[in-house]
């Protein structure tokens, strides 16, 4: 993997964001990383749900360069855009007011709009996710003032799944909120801290669609201490997709709050990551994606000249070929392997990875986009071989394809990934609900089971590194109340509530 393709075509030139102009000879000193060697298997520094490595054949993705706003080169105050029920032992959580249970579709339709203060536009529960912009204006309550949303809700097919969704969600959530992290700075990010980050985007999104606004407020303030040197650590550390990843929070707080000073924080480290980060894990498939989607949702709900629908375009133009090559090596059952090279395994989460990645990535991409039809096919040929080899109990095993193998066990952190990446694609309409709404019913009911009335999840993998043989994983022991697990039982929670 080269680090830099100065020969990538130039296309579109677009003013820089003013935020961006101010540091952008900062952040073109910064010393380009070489891409990741297998030695980091050897001496990791990072968990492969995220760790360093390898060169497997996953065709290579062209060049390396930034490919995505803003250029790193900064000169001549241009941007260069890139080419191309509820069973179980679950306690009720308390705080927060019901969330509305329409939406489906496309981009989860908003709840209707309503004319209110000095909104010009609609007064709506959701904007960006309807598909909308958001615009300068007052409304009542927890209303956004929002200009194109879609105003036509439609049914929830997992509406009966709401009040457990909200329970559960509120429970993790609130618990995730009241831990102290490890670290004071992002620059002493542990190897594994994307799943804080995680974490922290599940327990935005659920406080965000129960309505609950002082844990939005708790969240945000748990973020505060580590913006004064945000971007600096971020992108002045080892430019590793397990550390970038950590952008989606300021993003998300930015598009649920609109305060500007959160904005630059995750759009410079989204701008930063280039495909020196690619490793040919499919973890990465998760990582990079999400990153690049949220920087998207921010920079285009952003007022002019700092956002808009040009200037945010660029972010998914620079993902979307990255997660077709990645795509190249999906088997002919429609799952991966861990790594083809190193690890030729099913492993269940690192799949896991991989369907979230492009559950959001088809949220936002233009179905216009060369890359469309590619990634939708790839989702739809992953979810179809999940069927097939989801236990009759609900959840998925910690490896896949080996389901009579005594030695293998029914993992959490997967099965969630997979109950999410379903859900999302049934709401959208990617998914035929007759199918695919039972497999969701019987995963949430089982998931359930496996989260204590203090809102930790058992059945967890703990984080791994590449495995040459299936018995290495079957051998981890499942772990209990780690992020990796709890996370992504937030994502099915909120994309329920959506």
């Amino acid at each position: 993997m080269s680090s830099r393709d100065n020969t990538r075509p130039r296309t579109t030139q677009r003013r820089i964001p003013g935020w961006l102009m101010r540091s952008l000879f900062g952040l073109s000193l910064l010393p380009v990383a070489a891409g990741c060697s297998s030695d980091k298997i050897a001496e990791p520094q990072h968990h492969m749900d995220g760790n360093g490595g390898g060169s497997a054949p996953i065709p290579s993705v062209a060049g390396g360069g930034s490919g995505v706003i803003p250029s790193q080169g900064g000169g001549g105050g241009t941007v260069v855009s890139a080419a191309g029920g509820s069973a179980g032992s679950v306690a009720s959580a308390s705080g927060g007011s019901s969330p509305a249970t329409g939406g489906s579709g496309g981009q989860a339709p908003a709840s209707g709009g309503s004319a209110n203060g000095s909104c010009a536009f609609q007064c709506v529960d959701q904007c960006m996710e309807a598909g909308g912009t958001k615009k300068d204006g007052t409304c009542s309550g927890t209303q956004i003032c929002c200009d194109g949303a879609t105003t036509s809700p439609a049914a929830n097919p997992f509406a009966d799944l709401v009040p457990s969704a909200k329970d559960v969600g509120l429970l993790l959530a609130n618990r995730f909120s009241k831990q102290s992290l490890s670290f004071k700075s992002v620059k002493d990010l542990p190897g594994d801290g994307y799943k804080v980050a995680c974490e922290w985007y599940g327990s935005l999104r659920v406080a965000k669609y129960t309505n609950t606004q002082t844990l939005v407020d708790t969240l945000v303030t748990k973020f505060d201490p580590l913006k004064g040197d945000f971007v600096s650590a971020m992108t002045g550390g080892e430019k590793h997709v397990d550390r970038f990843i950590f952008g989606i929070v300021p993003l998300e707080i930015y598009i649920q709050t609109s305060k500007a000073e959160y904005l630059p924080l995750g759009a410079k480290v989204a701008s930063a990551q280039d495909k020196s980060q690619v490793r040919n894990a499919i973890d990465d498939m998760f990582m990079m994606p999400i990153l690049q989607v949220e920087a998207y949702r921010a920079v285009k709900a952003a007022p002019p000249p700092d956002g808009g629908e040009a200037m945010a375009a660029a972010y998914l133009n620079f993902m979307a070929p990255i997660m077709v090559d990645y795509l190249k090596v999906q088997k002919a059952d429609g799952l991966f392997n861990h790594n083809d090279a190193q690890a030729q395994v099913e492993w269940g989460r690192g799949n896991g990875w991989f369907a979230a990645g492009m559950a959001e990535m088809l949220k936002d991409l233009p179905k216009s986009s060369p890359q469309y039809a590619t990634i939708e096919d790839g989702y739809k040929r992953m979810m179809a071989g999940l069927l097939k080899v989801q236990h009759k109990d609900g959840l998925w095993y910690q490896v896949l394809n080996l389901p009579n193998d005594s030695k293998n066990w029914l993992e959490t952190s997967g099965s969630a990934m997979f109950t999410y990446a379903m859900i999302s694609g049934v709401r959208r309409g990617v998914l035929d609900a007759a199918t695919y709404v039972p497999a969701v019913k019987n995963a949430w009911a089982a998931l359930q089971k496996k989260i204590s009335a203090q809102g930790d999840v058992s059945g967890i993998c703990p984080g791994t590194y590449f495995h040459a043989s299936a018995a290495e994983y079957e051998a981890l022991s499942p772990i209990t109340g780690d992020g990796h697990g709890q996370a992504p039982v937030l994502w099915a929670a909120m994309e329920i509530l959506r």
